[in-house]
């Protein structure tokens, strides 16, 4: 993980940033639902299964820290663009 190189921001990569920080706020939107779906597949293959799924557990552990790279990137621990701008960590 990079931390950012210096405390002075740049005018341009301000708005470079804050444009990127809008897509990823929306993006933080959509993956919400997918965690809730997650929840709901873990719930009910619990209840109906009498255990978890291990495929839904992946899913979520995933998902999980994509969100954590998201807020990192949004609060300014790191310069580094997660997922759709950069590949996908395993």
């Amino acid at each position: 993980m990079s931390t950012l190189e210096s405390s002075v921001i740049d005018p341009g990569n301000f708005f470079v940033r804050l444009f990127f920080m809008a897509v990823y706020f929306l993006i933080l939107s959509v993956v919400r639902f997918i965690l809730w779906g997650v929840l709901l597949v873990q719930i009910l293959y619990h209840l109906f299964g009498g255990g978890v799924s291990p495929g839904a557990q992946r899913i979520g552990q995933a998902v999980s820290e994509y969100v954590y790279r998201i807020w990192l990137f949004l609060t300014y621990n790191t310069n580094e663009r997660p997922f759709p701008f950069a590949n996908w960590k395993d």
